[in-house]
């Protein structure tokens, strides 16, 4: 099964034994809930906070006990149930919600994940944050592993011009490689080998059709979850090659590190390179502030 979740795991997160969950993570935005094959991830600063499975009388919760890893097994031995079979069952969980975040954000303190944090909050800000029905992107889906590696992001250009939003098809797919601090850009997982890696899954016709109608599928389950803020499905991607957008946080402008990556990039025939520029710090992926490669260099060869 490719990823998606079944109509029966639908109907019991909108109404059914898993709501308040939903509810949960809708009131929360600390946390994002993300479609995988049958089953959800709830992230929280970019981390795995909750994995929610389907089971033959029900659900499981997971927890992943590397958060915790610190704390000799105290908080592993006094967590809820694993099986989710009663809506008290899922009350016992979020109770215990808060533990778990605390335990995260300790762990996180001594071992950070700012690329993480930052790909969990250019989710929220374009599709449910308080200006994402005024950004021109929706992201998809986050950490999509493919048989080339992973994509951090994978998103849908939807113009917020109100003539271009209210047409449901036609939209581009965009491929989102997000790096945190300068450091990442030249080590051995940088811009060249996502590049590379990128271009080799998109090489294959059938991975592009199939990325897309998976991606079409979770854009949809999620905005009827309560997800995605934006008023229509999407009902078509087009045929125009993928956008691969660099979301390269925090860089220095001091740093060559930059220049010297983006001058000896390896070729891109099968995505049309862009960079996502800061708008006034935010996170939000306007158009006016998302450019390509080209026009990259001549604005801001001083910066770069």
């Amino acid at each position: 099964m490719s990823r998606g979740l079944s109509n029966r795991f639908i109907a019991d997160l909108k109404e059914g034994l898993l709501v308040a969950l939903l509810d949960r993570v809708r009131a929360d935005r600390s946390l994002c809930l993300e479609i995988r094959e049958d089953y959800v991830n709830i992230y929280y600063r970019g981390g795995n906070l909750l994995k929610v499975s389907r089971a033959s009388d029900g659900y499981t919760a997971f927890f992943d006990p590397e958060y915790a890893s610190d704390d000799g097994g105290a908080l592993v031995g006094a967590m809820p149930a694993v099986n989710l079979h009663s809506v008290a069952d899922v009350g016992s969980w979020l109770a215990f919600m808060p533990t778990l975040k605390l335990a995260m954000d300790l762990y996180l303190g001594r071992h950070p994940k700012e690329e993480r944090e930052a790909q969990q909050s250019i989710l929220r800000e374009n599709n449910f944050g308080g200006v994402s029905r005024a950004t021109d992107y929706y992201v998809c889906d986050i950490e999509y592993a493919n048989p080339h590696g992973r994509f951090d992001l994978v998103a849908v250009h939807w113009p917020s011009n109100g003539a271009i939003r209210k047409k449901q098809d036609d939209r581009r797919l965009v491929l989102v490689e997000a790096k945190y601090g300068d450091g990442a850009i030249a080590d051995p997982a940088g811009i060249h080998s996502h590049i590379v890696d990128i271009n080799r899954f998109l090489e294959d016709p059938a991975n592009v059709q199939g990325l897309k109608g998976e991606m079409m599928g979770i854009f949809n389950q999620k905005r009827a979850l309560g997800l995605m803020d934006c008023g229509k499905d999407l009902v078509a991607f087009s045929d125009e090659p993928p956008m691969l957008l660099l979301a390269l946080v925090n860089h220095d402008p001091d740093s060559t590190k930059l220049c010297t990556s983006l001058g000896t990039l390896p070729p891109s025939p099968h995505a049309d390179i862009y960079i996502a520029t800061g708008c006034f710090m935010g996170y939000g992926l306007f158009d006016q502030a998302v450019v390509p490669l080209e026009e990259a260099w001549s604005r801001f060869e001083a910066c770069i």
